[in-house]
Order: structure tokens, then C-alpha cells, then sequence
């Protein structure tokens, strides 16, 4: 019983979401950013906006990629249709844990040319509805998109570093952001294994109840610098923006987006 009633939320949920997705951020939630060796992670994947959301639950139409990391281990994470949350991890590394989501490709139809235009601006991207006019796409059109999440746990201790999960946009921390908080961290953004220079990254944090919203732009070596206040949960994002493939098996889309996400909490 308990299943079908998962079931049946994640149905309506999804329903939800295909609708909304797409003007939205994409994160990994962990109920506990920092556990110790005989807990699991237990993390919901959400679709939202500055830290409120819907929560995803586990299908494997979902996600591409699901996995866990630390230093040179890495290993599948697995799941039950319909869990909430969706991510339950019972074999877990000490030291630091870096869950990677990667989702399927979705697609958006817009009726009209003011959503994107909102969008596309609120990610960095001025003059794109400029250029969609010029091309003489048609106002009413299909944009595919692709999501790229990752989560900072703990495990017993801060030690260890960031790994690089070749995904096709991802977040680095080139520093591990739970120690020495007094330092300024460095967050390198790459697009195809290649850095994104002059890019813009949002930093979302939350703190007792506060919310807080950065813009920031990658530097000539791809990085930001940020420094991160104690006790606070953090959503790092960015996102981009490439012609879509314009073929029939992805709707023929006009443009395709690429959206990052990196969560991660630092200790008090």
C-alpha cells in the first residue's frame, strides 16, 4: 500500500514538473549534509526555485546517470521506483562524498517568446531572443535540455577533494569548501572538459532562514572565488545555452540548455 500511494504521488508530481522544469533549478538535497560512518545518505532530487520545490522521486526515466564518488572509488547508486526521496545510499565512503545525478534529455514547448526571453537573460544570455528573431525561428517552439547535479556529503570527517565526473557541464571544487572557511574557495565551471571563461555562475545560500542570491563570472582560468560562511547551505548553478539539434528525435528544437548544479553545507 505504501508503495502504490509513492507511486501515485511521484505520477502527479511528474506530471507537475514536465510543465514547470524548465525555468527552474535542479538539485541534490541531502536531509544530512554530514553523517557518520553507520548512517546512510538519504538525499531528494528537486525542481524549484531558491531552495523550494518539488521533490523527484526515483525512476529510472528520470536519470541517466547516478552515482557516488570519492577520491579514485566510485560506485552506482541504485534505487526503487517511487522512493522518496529518491536517493538512499547505504555504502558510503569516509571522508567526502560527491553524489553525481545526471537526468535524461526533456523538452519544453514555449507558446511565445516572453518566458524564454526571461530565462534565457536570467542565465546570462542578453541578447538570444535577438538572435532567435534574426534566424526567423517561429515564436511558438521546442527547446531540449539536460540537467547535471552534484552534493557534497561527509562522512566521519572534511578530508579529501572534489572529483571530476565528466559530465558535459559540470561544477569543480577546485578547494574542499568545509575547511579553512576563512579562505576564499575556487569553483571552476567546464563545458566538454573545456573551461567556460566570462560565464556567468549564480550562488544560492541559505542560512537561518535567510536566503541569499550572487551572481558571479568565471575568471580567464575558468574559475570563481567565494567565500563560504559556516553553518550555511549552499546551491551553486549555471547554465548554458547552444542551437539545438533541429532534428526530428529531439522535437526539432531550437536550442538546447545544459544546466549544473553543486549543493553542498558547511559545518558550523
Amino acid at each position: 500500500m505504501k508503495f502504490f500511494v509513492n507511486k501515485l504521488i511521484f505520477i502527479i508530481i511528474f506530471s507537475s514538473i514536465s510543465k514547470i522544469s524548465l525555468s527552474h533549478e535542479y538539485w541534490i538535497d541531502p536531509i544530512k549534509y554530514h553523517l557518520k560512518s553507520n548512517e546512510i545518505i538519504k538525499a531528494g532530487v528537486f525542481i524549484g526555485d531558491n531552495f523550494e520545490g518539488f521533490q523527484i522521486g526515483f525512476s529510472k526515466k528520470n536519470f541517466r546517470k547516478l552515482n557516488l564518488f570519492s577520491k579514485n572509488k566510485k560506485k552506482k547508486i541504485k534505487g526503487r521506483m517511487g522512493d522518496f526521496p529518491a536517493l538512499n545510499i547505504e555504502e558510503v565512503f569516509t571522508g567526502l562524498n560527491i553524489i553525481q545525478v545526471e537526468s535524461e534529455m526533456n523538452y519544453v514547448d514555449y507558446k511565445g517568446l516572453l518566458k524564454f526571453e526571461v530565462f534565457s537573460k536570467n542565465k546570462g544570455y542578453s541578447n538570444l531572443v535577438d538572435i532567435h528573431k534574426k534566424r526567423n525561428y517561429p515564436d511558438n517552439f521546442v527547446e531540449s535540455y539536460k540537467r547535471y547535479a552534484k552534493s557534497l556529503v561527509s562522512v566521519d570527517n572534511f578530508d579529501g577533494n572534489d572529483v571530476d565526473t565528466n559530465m558535459e557541464l559540470e561544477l569543480i571544487l577546485l578547494d574542499n569548501p568545509l575547511k579553512n572557511l576563512i579562505e576564499s574557495k575556487r569553483v571552476l565551471l567546464e563545458y566538454q572538459n573545456k573551461i567556460l571563461i566570462d560565464h556567468q555562475v549564480s550562488i544560492m545560500s541559505l542560512s537561518d532562514n535567510n536566503f541569499k542570491r550572487e551572481f558571479l563570472k568565471t575568471n580567464d582560468e575558468g574559475y570563481i572565488e567565494f567565500l563560504f560562511k559556516k553553518n550555511t547551505k549552499y546551491l551553486i548553478e549555471s547554465v548554458v545555452i547552444i542551437e539545438g539539434s533541429n532534428k526530428k528525435k529531439d522535437k526539432y528544437a531550437k536550442w538546447h540548455s545544459l544546466w549544473a548544479s553543486y549543493t553542498l553545507k558547511t559545518p558550523n
